[in-house]
This record gives C-alpha cells, sequence and structure tokens, in this order.
C-alpha cells in the first residue's frame, strides 16, 4: 500500500495563476470520471471563473507534493459553527497516498480555527443506480468519522440550482453526513 510516510506532503492556500490551472485541471478531470452516471460524458463541475471566484470568496487549499499541486478542497461556513467542504479532488495517479485523508484533516483544522464544531459533506450519486465509487467514497468518509444523516433530493438540498438539475441524466440524491470537531 503507498503512503506518504517517505513523501511530505504539504496543504497551502495558493492563488499563483500556475497553481490554480493545476487545481482546477484536477478538479474537473476527478469529476468528469466520478460523476459521469450522474451528468454524463465530459462533464465539467464548475466554471474556470467560478472556481477562481471560490478562491477569493472562501477557503481553498492545495495539496503539494514534490513541489506539484496533486489535490484541492473547498472549505465552506454555513454558520457560526457549522462548516463544510466540497470539491474535494485528488491527482488519480496519487491515489493512495493519504493526500485526500490530508485534505480533510487540514480542512477540519483551519475550521476549528475559526470555530467550527461541525463539519458536513454531502456526496450526490444516482437515486436509482448502484455506483462503486460513490459506495467507496461514502465508506472512506465514515472512516474519517464522517456519520450517515439523511438523503436529500437535489433540488430539496440546493433550490437555487434549477438550471444546473436540469442537466442531469438521472435523477440524483444528496447522501448528507456531519462529524463532531473536538477541539484539544
Amino acid at each position: 500500500m503507498k503512503s506518504l510516510l517517505n513523501n511530505s506532503c504539504d496543504i497551502l492556500s495558493s492563488k499563483k495563476v500556475s497553481e490554480i490551472d493545476s487545481q482546477y485541471e484536477i478538479l474537473v478531470n476527478a469529476y468528469a470520471q466520478t460523476e459521469r452516471e450522474i451528468w454524463g460524458e465530459n462533464y465539467v463541475r464548475i466554471s474556470k471563473e467560478e472556481y477562481q471566484q471560490l478562491i477569493e470568496q472562501e477557503h481553498v487549499f492545495t495539496a503539494f507534493l514534490n513541489n506539484e499541486v496533486v489535490g484541492t478542497i473547498l472549505l465552506s461556513q454555513l454558520s457560526e459553527t457549522i462548516f463544510s467542504f466540497g470539491l474535494l479532488a485528488v491527482d488519480f495517479s496519487n491515489k493512495g497516498l493519504g493526500i485526500g485523508r490530508k485534505l480533510v484533516y487540514h480542512a477540519e483544522q483551519e475550521a476549528m480555527k475559526l470555530g467550527a464544531t461541525e463539519m458536513t459533506l454531502e456526496i450526490l450519486r444516482p437515486k436509482n443506480q448502484f455506483v462503486q465509487f460513490k459506495q467507496q467514497l461514502a465508506e472512506w468518509y465514515e472512516r474519517q468519522g464522517y456519520v450517515f444523516t439523511h438523503s436529500a433530493d437535489f433540488l430539496e438540498l440546493k433550490p437555487t440550482k434549477t438550471e444546473k438539475a436540469k442537466q442531469l441524466i438521472t435523477p440524483a440524491v444528496f447522501d448528507c453526513y456531519r462529524k463532531e470537531l473536538i477541539h484539544d
């Protein structure tokens, strides 16, 4: 099994154009591969302009391995004490190194610095179709301490995303998870 034990993976907040380009490429590739059953071929999760806006407005963190961008995660504040993360993406050529786990841990630590006591996340999956990767992802989050709370239809959870919902090629639901963040 590969691990980061012999490699240093640094997590930083980065706004360099070349790094943003690399982050964006990893993000688009990851979602195109993992959400094909929901959105179809050649899916682009977020436009580059929207992503750059998120970088300016929110907390976007970048994983570096040997000075190369290998992953990204978005941290969002939902309320004074509840935060969420999303847009987690790791370069598939570095799968199994613990980079995703390190990105999630970093987002949790940053959220706690800002007063978080709870972290939430959502996994979008087809409503009536089993997708192995989505099951593996759910199990991975559970191993990180996240607990399934409920499922919600796409528009129930994202009522302002009606245009986006029209692009779904199959009915989809969000599986929602939460984790209590323990301050030392």
